[in-house]
């Protein structure tokens, strides 16, 4: 079993989702955005085959308006339950309907290296 499947719901409701410095945002058609992350260069990107097929140096996500009212809410700050919370309240849903959407949305994000999720440090906690 994977410490990723060992954590349970209020675990995930706890953490805090935090965006990839790396990440680029740009403008998107149709409204919305495309997030663009820095790939680890292999062996076949460079030379000579990198001068013969030029590869992409980032992997692009388009996200939809859904989508960027997710990430537009990964601040660092919001735990994983407050941004389920202000997406219910901004899409008119019950908590557990926007909770089965975001939590899978940010299982994704996190699985493309755009977000990683961490643990909000409490009062007392550090040293």
């Amino acid at each position: 079993m994977s410490k990723q499947s060992a954590l349970t719901r209020s675990d995930l409701l706890d953490a805090v989702p935090v965006r990839n410095e790396k990440v680029s945002v740009e403008k998107g058609s149709g409204g919305g955005l495309v997030l663009g992350v820095p790939l680890r260069e292999r062996w076949y990107m460079k030379p000579p085959i990198g001068w013969v097929m030029p590869f992409s140096r980032r992997r692009r996500v388009a996200l939809d308006r859904l989508g960027m009212a997710v990430w537009e809410t990964c601040d660092g700050r919001r735990t994983v339950e407050e941004v389920v919370e202000a997406f219910a309240a901004r899409h008119h849903l019950t908590f557990h309907e926007a909770r089965v959407s975001v939590e899978q949305f940010l299982r994704e994000l996190v699985r493309r290296g755009l977000v990683v999720l961490t643990s909000r440090s409490r009062e007392g906690d550090e040293p």
